[in-house]
């Protein structure tokens, strides 16, 4: 937590937490036994520990909806985010929020520091100890070994209250000096100590600092250590019987003293006077629970706390009342996979959504979509109509740049009315997504360009543009092999209609922040080129060539021998390609062959070839073997 946004984030997760646990606890009070009453506070500990809003998750509300809209309502348009679940301070306060921020993280330390000196002035006291005598000692372990417990350090202090365990590494147990020991009491400590007690009271004591001015998580910590009491009450109370079960209730009305209350790692059996009387009707309330309860417990506590650590995720902005607050919730809608930012940043393109670009826009930005939002109701990508979303988007050439970053080739269909002489167009832009405070954003890189194409499925590569060139040349002919990758999500929706038989589908405009590419694609075009003397083209009847990709640490394959067809391509799974293709009278220079590929796994990075290597036949005659190279700037 780096602001006081973060912390808010943080302690209002914490908090629906624990008001769910509570009513939980509640409804199960008389049903399940104390100790699954103070294991539940674990599931709390839990979501604490969790930064909130990890992942783009929120625990049954969407809090960071609530934090956006009322920074919204102050001016702030920045993302919230939560690295750790403590505050920590980066630079110098400078406005009220950085001072109210400042003032909470002074509260987290005085309260640090009252624990630490409170403990120091136990431990300070116990510093006065002495061995108990032999009497004393015996009973201690008669009670230890009896219930299977291994004993730490006993001491004897005057002016102690009751006994109580103090310490995590090396634990010591202290009993008043001067005054009769009651193996109840000593009982009731063993079972702390058997609890390692003393450490959840040091976790309690540091949660307890950190939400500070929570009073529900205040409130909390104190049901949390007076459960811990009430289950080492039950351990004592299943082995008392008729009589010793109310004298067990005296002993503790006789220790209510609030003079080591709280302290981090002890375990003061009266854990404050006031909390005395809930504890004495829990003794009355006794009784001992069935063996399968366990099982039972266990159970219930798993059915609550996987969908609060699991949380859920936001994956739609709501339509609130007005745009400030509806890019409020955009900002709440996270794009937590590079697939999800450019399928929402398509999205936006096909509907100049403002509101749907926010939930993708770096942090720099939302303030500018704000101002085109409240002026226009819309947002400008650059397009002078309005793209198909019919025919869907693609990603061209897909590359990975460290491990948070992704370029990309946006391309749509763009129906337009200024493609006169063309069968197709098409809008393409270059976009970068990165990652900034936890989220997936795209940046363009430049304007849209508009081209047009040989009417073509673009799903399967498109050689009017670009990709990543590889050439070699032997025998006055230049190969190049242009190797291209095109990723793209189904956002195809079909509904069925009453009549059998029949369905109609379209292509879903809703963005999926969260969605993985689920078509993948990788295919290569081929360009031969003669480079050779006008003089000398007769001489080339008949060209065949076999390519075929190389990845590093991958040999070279074997490849197929062309033939002597007039003309045939062919191609495989693993992207050989062979072309067999007779050369009539004036042919020309370049010839260009479709080529073909193969499609990827489309949640891994598919690398580029490290080199194409190549058999070249002219006049179904091998004349080279050669190794084509990756061209500088070759990813064009």
């Amino acid at each position: 937590m780096r602001d006081i946004w973060g912390f808010l984030l943080q302690t209002l997760t914490v908090s629906g937490a624990a008001l769910l646990i509570i009513i939980v606890k509640a409804l199960f009070r008389d049903k399940l036994p104390p100790k699954w009453q103070f294991a539940v506070w674990g599931v709390l500990g839990i979501i604490m520990l969790l930064p909130a809003g990890l992942a783009g998750r929120y625990t049954l509300f969407r809090w960071q909806l609530a934090v956006g809209i009322l920074k919204s309502w102050l001016g702030d348009y920045s993302f919230t985010r939560v690295r750790f679940p403590i505050p920590v301070i980066t630079e110098m306060p400078k406005s009220l929020v950085d001072w109210l921020f400042a003032a909470y993280v002074l509260g987290v330390i005085l309260h640090i520091l009252k624990y630490a000196i409170s403990y120091l002035n136990l431990r300070r006291v116990l510093r006065k100890a002495d061995e108990p005598c032999t009497e004393k000692m015996s009973l201690i372990q008669a009670v230890a070994s009896a219930h299977e417990i291994k004993l730490c350090r006993v001491i004897e202090v005057a002016g102690l209250p009751s006994a109580f365990v103090c310490g995590i590494i090396r634990p010591v147990l202290a009993i008043p000096a001067g005054r009769e020991l009651d193996e109840k009491v000593i009982l009731h400590e063993l079972f702390h100590l058997k609890n390692r007690d003393t450490l959840w009271s040091v976790v309690i004591c540091l949660f307890r600092s950190l939400h500070w001015c929570n009073p529900l998580i205040v409130y909390c910590a104190d049901r949390a250590l007076n459960d811990m009491e009430s289950r080492c009450d039950q351990f004592v109370l299943e082995s008392l019987e008729g009589e010793e079960l109310r004298e067990y209730g005296r002993i503790l009305l006789s220790m209510a003293n609030d003079r080591f209350s709280k302290a981090p790692a002890n375990t003061s059996i009266n854990n404050g006077g006031k909390n005395i009387g809930e504890r004495i009707e829990n003794i009355v309330r006794f009784k001992r629970y069935p063996q399968g309860m366990g099982l039972v417990s266990i159970c219930v506590l798993i059915l609550l706390a996987f969908p609060l650590i699991i949380g859920a995720q936001a994956d739609s902005l709501i339509e609130l009342d007005s745009v400030p607050l509806t890019l409020a919730s955009a900002r709440s809608t996270p794009c937590t996979t590079p697939a999800g930012a450019f399928d929402t940043y398509a999205k936006a393109v096909f509907l100049k959504n403002g509101y749907y670009r926010a939930m993708c826009a770096p942090e720099e930005m939302q303030n500018d979509i704000l101002s085109e939002m409240l002026e226009r109701q819309r947002w400008e990508p650059g397009l002078d109509g309005y793209a198909d979303s019919n025919k869907g988007y693609f990603i061209y050439n897909l590359t990975q740049v460290g491990d948070s970053e992704y370029t990309g080739l946006l391309v749509l269909d763009y129906p337009p009315a200024f493609g006169k002489d063309y069968k197709q167009w098409i809008a393409v832009q270059n976009l970068r997504v990165y990652k900034e405070n936890g989220r997936w954003v795209v940046l363009p890189l430049d304007s849209f360009d508009f081209t047009g194409i040989v009417v073509q499925s673009l799903q399967r590569g498109c050689r009017e543009l670009p990709g990543t060139t590889y050439s070699g040349e032997a025998n006055n002919m230049k190969i190049e092999c242009v190797f291209q990758t095109v990723h793209t999500v189904d956002n195809t929706v079909t509904e069925n209609n009453r009549f059998p038989f029949l369905s109609s589908s379209y292509f879903s405009t809703m963005p999926k922040p969260h969605t993985e590419f689920t078509w993948a694609y990788k295919g290569t075009q081929i360009i031969c080129t003669y480079t050779g003397d006008d003089s000398e083209k007769g001489t080339f009847g008949h060209l065949g060539l076999s390519t075929a990709p190389v990845y590093h640490g991958t040999e070279r394959p074997e490849l197929t021998v062309p033939g002597n067809y007039e003309y045939k391509i062919s191609n495989s799974t693993d992207g050989e390609f062979c072309i067999s293709q007779k050369l009539y009278p004036h042919w020309g220079p370049i010839i260009e062959i479709d080529g073909g590929g193969s499609s990827g796994e489309p949640t891994k990075n598919i690398g580029l070839p490290e080199y194409y290597t190549a058999d070249l036949y002219i006049n179904s005659e091998k004349v080279a073997e050669l190794d084509l190279t990756l061209q500088k700037g070759g990813a064009e």
